[in-house]
């Protein structure tokens, strides 16, 4: 029997000693140290019975000779209750047990993941698993409030998690029909101990700290079987997103790494999320209810140089900005079970959000050392949106498997309105002095509206050929409307009033399409391989009319256009996979365009669409390995993706003598990229230790080619990144993991000013927790330091960061109090550099900085009837 699952537990309290599992000839070979203790040892196989024996203790080599599982065997000791193992592998699905991951005391189920080998989580909260994007996060096989997993993340603790499951992302309908997925994404979902699926939950964080810093966080959630109530309540001014509070604040961390969240953040989130089975035939999955506040204050300084045929433009930029913003989010779905053989899902979803904000700027721009223009400006702006989607889908099986009918319509209606009043003044200058010709002063108030009516209609039928091979015949419908208007009013010094119409820039348009596809697909399902193919021919009619200036534009237009995926899944061995994917498409460039008319909105750069444009032909291939060997602690991958593009939609700009620049759009066509990806990670064991080593690399190639000042150009572009996390753990005594990483970019051009441009980024990052009075009192570090070798002048190269924090608990573990130091140097800031084929921009945020915090946490958790 391979792959059969040997684990030795503890017998007092049941946790992991050690693990591994059987080879192609069903053997194995466990290391212990001695044990004077009982310990059980328990094999586990897929649709056999466990195999448990036990041990007084271990003092010397065992041959435990031949063991038998079958479906009639007893176990040796019926009351050993424990049937997960430390790591499972069925089909698609790698199952990790919680309790055999190391996390800090206090910890949520975000730092789960992070001690599972092969998960990658990045500054920005991208999570990968073995190279692999995650694009859907549940709990119990639930959304919890939303699919992207944000909230559950931070406020599920990790102490209530029986096991983590890693599997392919599923479509609805693959969810509902019971189809083999085959997305290239991942899904986590995080199940709940049965034994702690009954009870009440609780955990409340209250802290306050230097320069007014402030964190408050509650979870509460009660469980009864199927019925699951969580109330999630977040108030902070230190940048965390709805965090349960127990780390030393590195979630709050911006860094040159690329941390999306910049600037400082006072936000207050309240949500409610509930899930229930209403009767033998309807499921409630998730209602989830939230209202978020958020005051977002950011500043930033950008030096950005753009590349042109004979010279190179130089811009120095400073933003200041603040945004008051209020949100509703509803989301809710509700499985229907009329019958044994067909499911409706029905999933309504309805936002609400008003947006206030204020924004200052201003620019100048030099030719070298001559300046061209300098700008400044002040925006006022009101904004409010609302979207509502009701989804539904249904799937209806037949008495000959396989024979399957699906359908689904999806709605999605938007509005958004917008107010905004603009001061804003351009000058524009020649040999040194200004060109009043060109002056461009505008006090303006513009307001636009948005309206969008998208629906979806997806018919399908399978019928199964033979046991493994069957043939699909679909048709889709997509209907979009598209309304948006913009009103601009110069104000008038006479009456007062924002009163004067200005043709110029107010425009309004109706766009209308209509997209028929026909769908054909075959799939071939093996035990050791799933292959398939799909084509579908999409006939679209596309009518756009519009006013801008002034001037009346129509278009319309017919398409039919093809496209296809196909894709092959190959189990090499119950650990290896191997997947193939290879899709095109075409791409209609949008109307705004392919309507020739002027956009003067920007004082520095105008548009105009080009109706000669073609659509976009694009082919994409990605090859994908992965192998998680148990016996050896051992698990590594590999990606390759190819994409290459046919008349892809590039930019054709050039910049007059004052340094403005006009755009339009043109055809290129040969413009490719390549990207390889792989990671190793191998976990030692000995006594009470556990030593990891994770190295990885990225590399990346991209051919481009594109216009700037109205002449084409080409560019190669490189990427390497490597990088090694090293993890040591011994057991409630000390946990260190540091990491290094190198980003080394370059790229060269042909028919260019510039010939090339290379960056070299580094990074390294300490986690270091020491665990002192058997666990009780906890003394956390983070540490970091970035280093860049080419940034502009008043930019600085290299900082540190160093958090750390001092935590006690009592009271047998329900309360715990603790201080730390947030950014204990003073010298965190956001530094990056990006470059791109026609420009290199190093930019500056503002960033939050150091502060002290205390703060106290109290847990309280009751599981049928016993307080844990």
């Amino acid at each position: 029997m391979e792959n059969a699952t040997v684990y030795l537990l503890k017998q007092k309290d049941s946790s992991v000693i050690n693990y591994t599992s059987t080879n192609k000839e069903g053997k194995f070979s466990l290391k212990t140290n001695e044990l004077t203790e009982s310990s059980i040892l328990k094999i586990d196989a897929e649709k056999l019975i466990s195999y448990s024996k036990k041990f007084d203790k271990i003092n010397q080599s065992i041959d435990l000779e031949n063991i038998e599982l079958d479906k009639s065997k007893i176990t040796d000791i019926e009351e050993v209750k424990i049937t997960v193992s430390p790591v499972k592998i069925k089909k698609d699905t790698i199952e990790f047990n919680a309790n055999a991951i190391k996390v800090r005391p206090n910890s949520n189920i975000e730092e789960l993941l992070k001690n599972i080998n092969g998960v990658e989580i990045d500054n920005d909260g991208k999570i990968t698993v073995n190279g692999k994007d995650v694009d859907q996060i549940m709990i119990n096989g639930k959304p919890f409030f939303d699919k992207d997993g944000k909230i559950a993340l931070k406020n599920i603790p990790a102490d209530i998690i029986k096991n983590i499951q890693f599997t392919t992302t599923k479509t609805k309908e693959e969810e509902l029909t019971g189809k083999i997925p085959k997305s290239e994404n991942t899904t986590i979902n995080f199940n709940i101990d049965e034994k702690k699926n009954k009870g009440f939950l609780s955990r409340l964080t209250a802290g306050y700290g230097s320069d007014k810093r402030y964190e408050g966080n509650g979870f509460l959630s009660y469980f009864k079987d199927k019925t699951k109530v969580s109330l999630v309540l977040s108030s902070n001014n230190i940048n965390s997103q709805g965090d349960s509070g127990d780390n030393t604040g590195k979630n709050s961390r911006n860094s040159q790494a690329g941390n999306t969240m910049k600037g400082i953040q006072k936000s207050t989130t309240i949500g409610v999320n509930y899930s229930d089975k209403l009767s033998k035939e309807i499921e409630l999955d998730a209602l989830g209810i939230t209202r978020t506040n958020t005051n977002l204050e950011t500043a930033s300084k950008v030096a950005k140089t753009t590349f042109l045929t004979n010279y190179n433009l130089k811009t120095n930029s400073e933003n200041q900005a603040e945004n008051e913003s209020e949100q509703y989010n509803f989301n809710s779905s509700l499985k229907i079970k009329p019958d044994t053989l067909s499911t409706i899902y029905f999933s309504p979803a309805f936002s609400n959000s008003k947006t206030t904000s204020f924004r200052t700027g201003k620019s100048i721009t030099f030719k070298d050392d001559e300046l061209l223009n300098e700008s400044q400006s002040s925006t006022n702006s009101n904004s409010e949106s609302n979207n509502f989607s009701p989804n539904i889908h249904y799937s209806r099986k037949f008495g000959k498997k396989g024979r399957i009918f699906y359908s689904s319509l999806n709605t999605s209606i938007s509005q958004n309105k917008n107010k905004s009043l603009v001061n804003s003044q351009t000058l524009f200058y020649v040999n040194g002095a200004e060109d009043v010709t060109k002056r461009d002063i505008r006090d303006q108030l513009t307001q636009t509206k948005a309206q969008n009516n998208n629906y979806s209609f997806n018919a399908k039928y399978t019928e199964p050929i033979t046991d493994s091979l069957n043939i699909s015949f679909g048709l889709n419908y997509d209907s979009k409307n598209s309304i948006n208007d913009r009103t601009v009013n110069d104000f008038d010094k006479i009456t007062g009033q924002y009163s004067n119409y200005n043709l110029v820039l107010s425009n309004n348009s109706d766009e209308k399409s209509n997209q028929l596809s026909p769908q054909i697909g075959i799939e071939l399902n093996k035990q050791k391989f799933n292959v398939w193919a799909s084509l579908n021919v999409n006939f679209t009619d596309l009518k756009y009319n519009s006013i801008f200036n002034g001037k009346y534009y129509e278009l319309r237009r017919n398409f039919t256009l093809p496209d296809y995926n196909a894709g092959l899944q190959y189990r090499l061995s119950q650990n290896s996979r191997l997947n193939i994917y290879n899709s095109a498409s075409f791409t209609i460039p949008s109307s705004e365009r392919l309507i020739p008319y002027l956009d003067e909105s920007n004082p520095l750069v105008t548009y105009r669409g080009n109706p000669d444009l073609k659509n976009v032909w694009s082919n994409r291939t990605t090859v994908y390995f992965s192998n998680f060997n148990v016996p050896k602690n051992l698990n590594y991958h590999f990606n390759l993706t190819f994409i290459y593009s046919n008349n892809d939609t590039a930019n054709f700009s050039y910049y007059d003598d004052s340094g403005k620049q006009s755009v339009t759009y043109a055809n290129i066509s040969g413009n490719k990229s390549v990207n390889f990806g792989s990671g190793l990670s191998k976990t030692f064991k000995w006594g009470e230790n556990k030593f990891t080593v994770s190295p990885r690399v990225n590399l990346n190639y991209r051919y481009n080619q594109g216009f700037i000042d109205g002449q084409m150009f080409t560019g190669n572009s490189y990427t390497f990144n490597p990088g090694i996390n090293l993890t040591y753990d011994r057991k409630d005594k000390i946990y260190i993991k540091p990491s290094y990483n190198v980003n080394y970019s370059f790229s060269d051009y042909k028919n260019y000013n510039t010939e090339s441009v290379k960056n070299t980024y580094q990074t390294f990052r300490l986690e270091l927790t020491n665990y002192f009075l058997k666990t009780n009192l906890v003394f956390e570090n983070d540490f970091e330091y970035n280093t860049s070798s080419n940034i502009a002048p008043g930019f600085k190269k290299d900082f540190y960061f160093l958090n750390t924090s001092l935590g006690y608990s009592f009271y047998k573990k329900q309360f715990t109090a603790k201080v730390k130091v947030y950014d204990i140097l003073n010298q965190n800031q956001s530094v990056r550099r990006t470059i791109t084929a026609s420009y290199v921009e190093d930019r500056e945020d503002l960033i939050l900085k150091r502060y002290v915090m205390f703060s106290l946490t109290m847990k309280l958790n009751k599981f049928a009837g016993k307080k844990m």
